[in-house]
């Protein structure tokens, strides 16, 4: 595991590259994307996991998280999606990585912000755990004064406008993708599955996965070691 940085708006964002134990000329490269208020040191373990696949990955913390500059009240969400597109350019630039087999794997807002970047670069692998889902509107307005004004009630869309970006841009994407939900997620709820389902329903690359107990934050250890064997069985295949 070897500390790295990049700039993002001149503000400095901390992140983490992890190198499998034989590097290639080339290899496949996957962008860990954590969620809201969280970090990038639940990814670790799930990053090391995927070194034992012959991958480089990438963990990084969004601005106002972590390591990372910034306040996290001034952050919307098309700024943590800057984020994850300099996060994403970092990764590919470095000179071992296949630009060709990029994998993505996001988590709630991570997943959220994972669904954008496949209309916005190239991806092979897409893992979306329990991903949060959000209105067109508002795009530019700070993630945290959204969720002040909405609350809980955010996540509780039934049915979202027909020309949602997120949607629209994952039932253009065509390539591998893993939708995980868990059975006790105490914040996202099954509607919001069941419409990232319904766009990813004719990608013939498309698997779902129910971790049945599993809550939300993964809490229980042998939640994480489940993710993390589906993460090594997705990315072997």
């Amino acid at each position: 595991m070897n500390k790295i940085s990049f700039k993002v708006n001149r503000e400095t964002l901390a992140g983490n590259i992890f190198y499998p134990p034989k590097i290639k000329k080339l290899n496949p490269a996957v962008l860990f994307i954590h969620g809201w208020q969280s970090n990038q040191t639940g990814y670790f373990p799930r990053a090391e996991a995927g070194t034992k696949e012959d991958a480089i990955c990438l963990t990084f913390d969004l601005r106002g998280h972590g390591q990372s500059a910034g306040d996290l009240k001034t952050f919307s969400r098309k700024d943590h999606l800057n984020d994850v597109l300099a996060a994403y350019d970092f990764l590919v630039s470095q000179p071992q990585v296949d630009k060709n087999k990029i994998g993505v794997v996001g988590a709630s807002y991570g997943g959220y912000l994972a669904s954008i970047l496949t209309s916005r670069r190239k991806i092979k692998w897409l893992v979306l755990r329990v991903p949060a889902l959000y209105s067109n509107t508002d795009f530019d307005l700070p993630t945290a004064l959204l969720i002040e004004q909405k609350g809980e009630d955010i996540f509780k869309q039934k049915f979202l406008e027909e020309n949602n970006f997120v949607l629209e841009s994952l039932k253009r994407y065509l390539n591998h993708a893993l939708l995980i939900e868990c059975g006790k997620d105490q914040i996202i709820p099954p509607q919001i599955i069941l419409n990232y389902k319904k766009a990813l329903q004719n990608n013939q690359n498309f698997i779902y996965e129910l971790l049945k107990n599993a809550d939300h934050s993964l809490s229980k250890k042998k939640d994480k070691l489940a993710f993390i064997n589906l993460l090594g069985k997705y990315f072997r295949n």
